[in-house]
């Protein structure tokens, strides 16, 4: 074990040499970081001045691995310990088309790993060591039981946890980091946003939404949004459309404000902070007002590139992506 807890210091600090070297270039614009040594990013989560990196191993024996890195470059810390219930479980974490396996609140992140039929939802931060929230077994590809997706903001994180019926309805709750199920429904299940005063907006496969609170209080729910990703930000709730694309802008109750047409071709995706969302195509990345409609491309995804995802806070817009050159995966943290 010593060997192992020896290794896995040499590999934090040849990532922290990394950040910092970026983060020293220039009075930077732009930030980037790189995977660890043995290692694949697969998702990320940002809040605030800081961000979490899912990382996937790509070596025999490997641990999935959780790296906390300041948003602007500098010191980083690994969340997952080389005896913690991640690396024991081991496996990959649960990455699915438009579902976030991670999530983080400030500096406390909550992420979902899967290993053959098993997965399991874990959390951590600088000050509290992993803790497994809940376990799955005898996972189904088409009923589950799912864990995932997960939101996180502002000290809270959730995560869904439900089954698939034979004709696709969704049934479960959403359970938050203290263990506790917040709410538990059938159809608009996935928690797709959150907010900072702890509004909540869930998904159906069929595309309805369900407006929460986080202590368990229904706003409302529209059946026909025709959602295939949703925000939250200051009680608006935000749907990219999955017959159009457009992205309406809708209240905390459902009722709808207006609509905005957005570039073809968008991933299922979309985050959001005051005043703007953050959308992504497989060769761009888009800042849009959804006050006014206006649409900016905020960054380009190098050509060729697989794009992972792409996040905003009030002082930066962050997207990550894997290519050809650099198949381990970039994330890049760009001010707005």
């Amino acid at each position: 074990m010593e060997r192992v807890a020896a290794l896995r210091a040499l590999i934090l600090a040849a990532a922290v040499a990394l950040v910092c070297a970026s983060a020293g270039a220039s009075a930077a614009k732009s930030v980037s970081f790189g995977a660890l040594p043995g290692h694949r990013i697969v998702a990320f989560a940002a809040d605030r001045l800081w961000l979490v990196l899912a990382e996937d191993p790509t070596t025999t024996g490997g641990c999935p691995e959780v790296v906390l890195v300041p948003s602007g470059g500098g010191r980083s810390r690994l969340l997952t310990a080389s005896e913690g219930a991640t690396c024991r479980f081991g496996g990959h974490f649960w990455v699915r088309q438009g579902a976030r396996p991670i999530g983080n609140a400030i500096v406390k992140a909550l992420w979902v790993v899967r290993n053959g039929s098993s997965a399991i939802a874990v959390k951590a931060s600088p000050t509290e060591s992993e803790v497994v929230l809940e376990r799955v077994s005898n996972i189904d590809p088409d009923t589950g039981p799912f864990l995932g997706p997960v939101v996180a903001t502002n000290w809270l994180r959730l995560f869904g946890d439900y089954t698939r019926g034979a004709d696709g309805t969704l049934s479960g709750g959403v359970i938050s980091g203290n263990q506790r199920t917040l709410w538990q429904a059938t159809g608009a299940v996935l928690p797709l946003g959150l907010d900072d005063k702890e509004h909540a907006v869930t998904v159906g496969s069929d595309g309805s939404i369900a407006l929460w609170h986080a202590h368990g209080a229904r706003y409302g729910q529209v059946a026909n949004a025709a959602a295939r990703a949703a925000a939250m930000v200051d009680g608006t709730v935000l749907i990219m459309r999955s017959d159009s694309a457009r992205i309406d802008v809708r209240k905390l109750g459902g009722n709808f404000l207006r609509s905005w047409r957005i570039a073809p071709g968008a991933l299922p995706f979309l985050d959001a902070d005051t005043g703007a969302a953050v959308y992504f195509t497989p060769t761009e990345v888009h800042e849009l007002d959804y006050a006014t409609g206006r649409d900016t491309v905020v960054a380009r995804i190098p050509r060729g590139a697989t794009p992972i995802d792409a996040q905003i806070e009030k002082t930066y817009v962050a997207y990550a992506y894997r290519s050809a050159d650099d198949p381990r995966g970039t994330v890049v943290v760009t001010a707005r």
